[in-house]
């Protein structure tokens, strides 16, 4: 019987020693996957920004819905950033310019996607003025670059 429960003991240690790096790993996998998600959110913002900018420099036609839908994606996105950003990722692997300071003053860098989703609104609003539009699209850069120098990485 003491040999029974020894071998019991035995295996159920072997089996959660075996198990540990796999859960060690599925963090890791869990973390590159919000990394990831996070990624290509600023990315679509970057896109769409630059999208814009094309049509304000007079580099490309755009109709106005495009161009609309291009701020209110941006504006959707700024929604949606402060719960992608939310989860610390200490596992990930994925490379990124997401700097530590996000998570240690949080409610800095989630107080500014309001800004940021109201300033993106304003350009949609604009969108058939191109005056306006560009007072907005600079509003709209300057709550990009805000952000990007105080949290992000060079």
């Amino acid at each position: 019987m003491k040999n029974l429960l020894t071998a019991g003991i035995l295996g159920t240690v072997m089996f959660a020693g075996a198990a540990f790096p796999t859960m060690a790993q599925a963090d890791e996998a869990s973390d590159n996957a919000l990394v990831e998600n996070r990624k290509m959110l600023m990315d679509g913002i970057g896109g769409a920004m630059g999208t814009l900018g094309c049509f304000m420099k007079g580099q490309c036609e755009l109709p106005d819905p495009v161009l609309a839908n291009l701020a209110k994606g941006i504006a959707f996105s700024a929604g949606a950033a402060p719960e992608a950003f939310e989860p610390q990722t200490p596992d990930a692997s994925v490379k990124t310019t997401a700097s530590a300071d996000i998570w240690s003053n949080w409610d800095d860098f989630a107080g500014r996607f309001p800004e940021l989703q109201q300033a993106a609104l304003a350009l949609a609003d604009a969108v058939g003025d191109k005056g306006a539009m560009g007072a907005a699209m600079g509003n709209l850069g300057k709550s990009c670059k805000g952000c990007h120098d105080e949290f992000r990485t060079k």
